[in-house]
């Protein structure tokens, strides 16, 4: 009977572990939200303006409109078609590398710097959680013409945080995860962003709260299947260690 609990108890351990490790990066459920909403800054001839594109001096190089801009999130990506396929693949295969719980210090170094400078220099990446991930597809020409890797496009977000709440982001750029140019909180539940090339974004803030509300470091859908498959397969052992146990006592 010792060793049926000891077994029974190691498999409980094992299950914990997974749970935590696939579950070690995302705040609130990525597969059932939407996309940060694009905040409109300006009207320009009757459209909305979103942001600019400045050059390494700070001069403005292209105004930017609503209209060019095609914001998916991870739980949209597999239905909307607007997304193009190659954007799609992506932003889908990051959020499954993601959510197999690397280390974000190990998945974007230069963050660990970033949160000891901004937030807290007992802090670093890993003490971060993943808000929100989606992709930035630029459709107009400009876009592409412009953001060049010298320039810079910056855009504003509305993401629900508080207005003390530390937030930064990072983009994922030739296979790899960097930090954004910056980001930065506003303090009324918007971020202003800047970057050098529009792809997959991922914003992150501490893993303990977030728009006043206490968090688990993720509640993913995966998550929660492999959560509540763990703890039908611990009560199933359970339930035959007990049936064994009496077996024996009565037998």
């Amino acid at each position: 009977m010792k060793k049926i609990i000891t077994a029974v108890l190691a498999i409980i351990m094992a299950l914990t572990i997974t749970v935590s490790v696939s579950a070690a990066q995302f705040v609130e459920s990525i597969t059932n939200k939407g996309a940060p909403q694009l905040i409109v800054i300006d009207q320009l001839n009757g459209k909305d303006v979103v942001g600019f594109i400045t050059n390494p001096d700070g001069e403005k190089v292209a105004t930017e409109f609503l209209d060019c801009f095609i914001i998916t999130s991870v739980a949209d990506a597999k239905t909307d078609d607007k997304i193009p396929a190659d954007a799609k693949d992506i932003l889908l295969k990051v959020y499954g590398e993601l959510l197999e719980g690397d280390k974000l210090s190990e998945v974007c170094p230069e963050l660990n710097d970033i949160v000891k400078e901004k937030w807290d220099k007992d802090k670093d990446a890993d003490d971060l959680v993943i808000k929100d991930l989606f992709d930035i597809s630029g459709e107009c020409t400009d876009i592409k013409d412009h953001l060049n890797g010298e320039n810079i496009l910056e855009l504003t977000f509305k993401v629900g945080v508080d207005a003390d709440t530390f937030i930064t982001a990072m983009v994922y750029v030739d296979g790899k995860w960097v930090p954004v140019v910056d980001c930065i909180n506003n303090g009324d539940g918007t971020v202003t962003v800047q970057f050098d090339k529009i792809c997959p974004v991922a914003f992150l803030v501490p893993g303990t709260t977030t728009n006043s509300s206490t968090v688990s470091p993720a509640t993913s859908d995966v998550s929660g299947v492999i959560l509540w498959g763990s703890v039908m397969f611990v009560s199933l052992a359970a339930a035959v260690a007990i049936v064994i146990f009496r077996r024996k006592v009565n037998g």
